[in-house]
C-alpha cells in the first residue's frame, strides 16, 4: 500500500498496520506460550520489514496483552500491576501479597498502588473476538485488505504535521490525546476510536522503560485506518503544500 503521508513526511521508521484477523500470515514471528516478550519490540522490528502475529497464549507480557486488545490479562495473569507501577516490593509488602519474582523499587510511574488503580479502573479494556493480532509494514497492506489500527513513529515536526492535519477538515481543537499507557498500549486506545464520528489520534511512546528501544526524538501516533485516509487525503492540499513544511523538511542551505 502506497503512502503519500509517509513520502510527505519522511518516517525515519515506516508505519505499522495492525489487523485483528482470524488468519496467521505464513512465516510471522510469534512470541513463545509462556515466555516474555515485547510488544513494543515487534512494533519496532514491523517498521523495519518483519511481520508479527499474537493470540491469547503469545502476547509476551501482561501489558502486552491489554495493550493489543486482549482484554485485561493484568486481571486474567493475576499481576499485581498496582505494585510494580508504584513502589515495587514495598507495595507489595504493604499489601500482604507476594509474587514470583522481585519488583525491586517498582517503576515508579505512579506514587502509591492505590494511584495505580485508580489508572487501571480508567483503562478502556477491548478483547478482540479475533484469534489473532498481526503487525505488518504499512508497504505491505492491500486496498483489498485494508489494516484496523495504523501506528507510525513521528519526531516533533511530523507530529505537528499529524496532529494539524487529524482536523483539517473539522475544525476541533482537540484531534489527538496523550494519556499515559505503555508503549503498546496506545493500540487498544485507538481501537476504541474505531468507529466514533470524530475518532482522534493517541500520541504515545512516553513509557520510559521502553523509550531506549527507539531513537530519542521519536514519538508515536496511533488511529484507526479510517482516520489515517482522512490524514493521507488532507496531505493533499493541507499544511504540506505550503513553503512552511518546506523550511522545516528542507536543509536551509539546498533550499
Amino acid at each position: 500500500m502506497y503512502s503519500k503521508l509517509a513520502e510527505r513526511l519522511r518516517f525515519s521508521l515506516e508505519p505499522v498496520a495492525i489487523w485483528f484477523t482470524d488468519e496467521k500470515p505464513e512465516g510471522a514471528l510469534q512470541f513463545e506460550e509462556g515466555k516474555r516478550g515485547c510488544i513494543a519490540e515487534r512494533l519496532i522490528s514491523s517498521s523495519e520489514g518483519k511481520v508479527s502475529a499474537f493470540d491469547k497464549k503469545t502476547y509476551g507480557c501482561v501489558g502486552g496483552g491489554v495493550g493489543i486488545c486482549f482484554g485485561d490479562t493484568f486481571t486474567k495473569d493475576n499481576e499485581p500491576i498496582e505494585c510494580r507501577l508504584s513502589t515495587g516490593d514495598e507495595a507489595l509488602k504493604k499489601t500482604g501479597k507476594t509474587y514470583k519474582t522481585s519488583l525491586g523499587h517498582g517503576e515508579r510511574f505512579f506514587a502509591t498502588p492505590e494511584v495505580v488503580a485508580e489508572w487501571r479502573a480508567s483503562f478502556p479494556y477491548i478483547e478482540t473476538p479475533k484469534k489473532y493480532v498481526v503487525f505488518r509494514p504499512l508497504s505491505m497492506a492491500e486496498e483489498s485488505n485494508p489494516p484496523d489500527i495504523v501506528f507510525m513513529f513521528a519526531d516533533p515536526d511530523q507530529l505537528s504535521a499529524l496532529v494539524i492535519l487529524s482536523g483539517f477538515r473539522r475544525g476541533d481543537i482537540v484531534n489527538a490525546v496523550a494519556p499515559f499507557v505503555a508503549a503498546c498500549q496506545t493500540i487498544a486506545l485507538a481501537c476504541k476510536e474505531i468507529g466514533n464520528e470524530r475518532p482522534k489520534g493517541v500520541i504515545g511512546f512516553f513509557d520510559l522503560a521502553q523509550r531506549h528501544r527507539i531513537p530519542r526524538d521519536l514519538l508515536s501516533y496511533t488511529v484507526p485506518y479510517t482516520m489515517y485516509k482522512e490524514i493521507e487525503k488532507n496531505t493533499e492540499d493541507g499544511c504540506l503544500t505550503e513553503k512552511m513544511w518546506e523550511m522545516i523538511v528542507v536543509p536551509p542551505d539546498i533550499r
